[in-house]
């Protein structure tokens, strides 16, 4: 059985034709979004779709999509990255795509992708935590897929860290942990502050305008100050966040990943640090903190498998 699994994000769109029945990928493209307009946009998805399997040799189209989704309305209810709110891009899509096409949230066809094929494979309940542009998680509860009532369960990166007077998200809240953890904020927040302050990072970059979080982190490893101070607040944050998520769902398995996450051993030291700080003991004893192993193929992997109903 094959199916096709679309990853959906900001700035780029992948699809791969998988035999959800092995967990291959049979074909794999990626293209770049070049418009915001919802139509344009499921252009983009019909064309890699059709590069992938021409001969429409599949049971449908699975589309992890970074936004919050409506219940299982087809409707992006908000899209920090497209600027969007309340878009029913499902319908647009199954114009050009046919009627077996769904939305997933994009962490959420990630985590199912771990859960199935990769890191998570045969554990029962999971939680995973994505750290990348921004900050995402999904829940795998009794060896299924958990979205909650109206499809926001993992909304992990809201999760509300500084009350009152937090940095303002992209979701249009403050306080996220998202504000101050994603690779976005963390670049964010060093522009803002090296406007009237020196870091290592600003000359590793070539210019304060030029920063990125691997610019952050290089800098940190090397005892910069200031670089320093700032991966030691987001990881605490972070760690919090997590501990407190351990707490809440007692898994056997937290699995991180996120190109942030993989690239930056600040981060993680200081994220383990105030997680082994504020987690409980007894939740530790059969517990386990590991990355995920499918890299960028988890989103396709876990949209394709959700919606061939593997």
């Amino acid at each position: 059985m094959r199916a096709v699994g679309v990853d959906l994000g900001g700035t780029n769109c992948r699809a791969a034709l998988v035999d959800v029945e092995t967990g291959t990928v049979l074909a794999e493209v990626k293209e770049p979004v070049t418009t915001k307009d919802p139509d344009g946009v499921a252009a983009i998805v019909e064309r890699v779709v059709d590069r992938v399997d021409a001969a429409k040799d599949r049971v449908g189209v699975g589309i992890g999509f970074a936004g919050m989704l409506r219940g299982w309305t087809g409707v992006v209810a908000n899209a920090p990255n497209y600027g969007w709110r309340d878009v029913d891009l499902r319908s647009v899509l199954r114009r050009r795509l046919g009627k077996n096409t769904e939305l997933y949230n994009d962490l959420n066809a990630i985590a199912y992708g771990e859960a199935r094929w990769g890191s998570a494979r045969g554990t029962r309940d999971v939680f995973f935590c994505f750290v990348g542009t921004g900050v995402g998680g999904g829940l795998v509860l009794d060896g299924k897929l958990y979205i909650g009532a109206t499809h926001l369960a993992g909304e992990f990166g809201h999760s509300k860290v500084v009350t009152p007077n937090g940095r303002r998200c992209g979701c249009g809240q403050y306080g996220c942990l998202e504000a101050y953890t994603s690779g976005r904020n963390l670049q964010a927040i060093a522009r803002e502050d090296l406007v009237n302050q020196k870091s290592l990072a600003s000359e590793l970059a070539g210019g304060t305008a030029n920063i990125h979080a691997g610019h952050l982190d290089e800098a940190a490893q090397k005892g910069d100050p200031y670089a320093s101070a700032l991966f030691e607040r987001a990881g605490r944050y972070l760690g919090v966040a997590c501990a407190n998520a351990i707490s809440l769902l007692n898994p056997s398995r937290m699995v991180m990943g996120g190109g942030v996450w993989e690239k930056s051993p600040e981060l993680r030291r200081y994220t383990r640090k105030a997680f082994d700080e504020a987690a409980s003991a007894p939740l530790l004893e059969q517990f386990e903190i590991v990355d995920g192993t499918l890299g960028e193929a988890a989103g396709v992997l876990g949209s394709a498998t959700l919606i061939a109903g593997r």
